[in-house]
């Protein structure tokens, strides 16, 4: 199969984020090398949310690791708005496959945590963040402590806390792995409502190729370890959406092509 490495197109704008030819090996405890990801191209645009799907162990979460600027690549460059990445971005929020949300912090302070971090006023993202809670469906819980919300409801509690600065780029590693699935569909609805308005750029990792789909501009699908790109899908489904757009033909076609890519590299029967 031929392999695409997404660039700039001509015309269009700088990319936010840009992966140029990154690759990724490891160093194992015997002695060997790991290669997890080679020659890794893609772009993401600003206020473009851009899902990266791919097999276990394709090196989807160490592509979000080094866009993050907590892995440096053994080759090629992440370029965040023009500049290098050598080092862990304040202008980035994360969330990972667990809340890790502090349990001594109620849900409010858990919010609150990335301005205290930063050294910000918090009296200034109070409300902000009693907005953000609201937005999700937490209006109440502030004062809540994690172990008295359902795993659902510390993800929210989660997405909200990445987003209380108002980053540039949103990182996301697998959030919705663990919940069952109409805890699932009701966060992606939570998650097009929160990263819409305003729009928010995003790097979104998924195993599901509809989630992908439904929620993205552009879906770059990975190989089988080592992650290569073999294809980039734009796509075209209207906005706003909700789950009533799964019910589109193109929504069908997309996800169809994508799992085409995956059977014709043998990651699917």
């Amino acid at each position: 199969m031929k392999l695409v490495q997404s660039s700039p197109e001509p015309g269009r704008c700088t990319p936010l984020v840009e992966m140029r030819a990154v690759s990724m090996t490891y160093e194992l405890g015997d002695g060997g090398r790991l290669l997890a990801l080679d020659r890794v191209g893609c772009a993401v645009a600003e206020s473009q949310f851009c899902s990266i799907v791919g097999p276990s162990g394709c090196g989807k979460s160490t592509l979000l690791m080094l866009t993050a600027g907590l892995y440096r690549p053994s080759a090629g460059q992440v370029v965040m708005d023009g500049r290098e990445v050598n080092g862990p971005s304040h202008g980035v929020g994360m969330v990972f496959q667990r809340d890790v949300l502090l349990e001594w912090r109620t849900v409010l302070d858990n919010v609150l945590l990335p301005i205290e971090v930063k050294r910000l006023h918090r009296s200034e993202f109070i409300d902000r963040a009693r907005s953000l809670l609201g937005l999700v469906g937490l209006a109440g819980f502030e004062s809540a402590y994690p172990d008295q919300l359902s795993i659902g409801m510390r993800q929210r509690a989660a997405i909200c806390r990445a987003l209380i600065h108002d980053p540039p780029l949103v990182l996301m590693d697998e959030p919705f792995a663990s919940v069952d699935l109409l805890t699932r569909e009701k966060l992606n609805l939570d998650l097009l409502r929160l990263t819409s308005q305003p729009p928010k750029t995003v790097l979104f990792v998924t195993h599901s190729v509809e989630e992908a789909v439904l929620l993205s501009d552009q879906v770059v699908v990975l190989s089988p370890r080592p992650g290569r790109v073999l294809q980039r899908f734009d796509v075209d489904l209207p906005k706003p959406r909700n789950l009533e757009s799964r019910s589109d033909a193109r929504f069908h076609r997309l996800v169809g092509e994508i799992r085409g890519v995956f059977q014709a590299a043998g990651v699917l029967p």
